[in-house]
């Protein structure tokens, strides 16, 4: 048996919005890449000022739509965050993995309390980076699993079962 034990703060969702935008990242450059090149040719091929205008305008676009996009996630992360009261320091979580369960306490002093214990199926599909376990439950649901909060077990011991109950559906690093 493996148990985490942690606070379900916003560090778990900040890590979660990192990862979706480093996932997000290949297709923030190509339209990027996409508004530079247009913009170059209306500037290359232009009829008038206005081709001109419109091409510095794609540039300019092309090149602040990543950050533009990365500072949108940011902001909506805080809304998030602010919004959802059970995510802070109050709330503890105890994620427990053993051979067919994974089993989820969720506690928030005596606002509230929540089990959930459910087999390796209920997973759609899990992966792992340096710092943390992702469990998806659908494809924009996860629980977020700090490695760094592991109370019982061992790291490889997860990664095990994960392994050997999800398959292909999980991947690591």
């Amino acid at each position: 048996m493996v148990e985490f034990r942690s606070k379900l703060d916003s560090s778990k969702s900040r890590a979660l919005n990192n990862s979706m935008f480093k996932k997000l990242l290949w297709l923030y450059v190509l339209l990027s890449v996409l508004l530079i090149v247009l913009g170059v040719v209306g500037i290359v091929y232009r009829e008038d000022s206005s081709d001109f205008a419109a091409g510095i305008g794609l540039i300019v676009l092309g090149v602040l739509i990543t950050p533009l996009c990365y500072l949108l996630s940011r902001f909506l992360q805080k809304y998030i965050d602010k919004s959802a009261t059970y995510i802070s320091d109050n709330t503890e979580e105890i994620y427990t993995f053993d051979e067919q369960y994974i089993t989820l306490t969720q506690t928030m002093g005596d606002v509230f309390t929540s089990t959930f214990k459910g087999r390796y199926s209920y997973i759609y599909k899990a992966r792992e980076d340096k710092n943390y376990f992702y469990l998806y439950i659908s494809k924009i649901q996860s629980h977020v699993i700090d490695k760094s909060s592991i109370v019982q077990g061992s790291l490889e011991e997860v990664t095990a079962l994960l392994k050997t109950n999800l398959g292909d559906k999980f991947k690591n690093k």
